[in-house]
């Protein structure tokens, strides 16, 4: 929970593999493959669409993998279903040992 609220990894880049067409803030815009964009990881943890009460602090959730500070909860069975984890992640479970 600490880690949606305040993520290590704030947000991330990647290109577009195709182009896409978005719709930001009732405009549309035609978008070419090869973009470069950022999504901001800490946002999108506050969606309150996917997390109630987003800017409070309830490490009970029961959709606390679903946050997007890496991939999966640590330890739960499905953690191998998800391709990526936190970049930070081995290094920390090596501090805390």
């Amino acid at each position: 929970e600490t880690c949606r609220l305040d993520p290590p990894v704030t947000s991330a880049t990647a290109s577009l593999t195709q182009p896409a067409t978005v719709t930001l803030a009732g405009r549309q815009f035609d978008l070419p493959a090869k973009l470069l964009n950022q999504y901001v990881l800490s946002m999108a943890n506050r969606d309150e669409r996917k997390f109630s009460k987003p800017e409070e602090f309830m490490p009970d959730r029961t959709n606390l993998n679903e946050a997007l500070t890496w991939n999966g909860a640590f330890g739960s069975p499905e953690e191998l279903l998800y391709p990526r984890i936190c970049p930070g992640r081995y290094l920390s479970m090596d501090v805390t040992k």
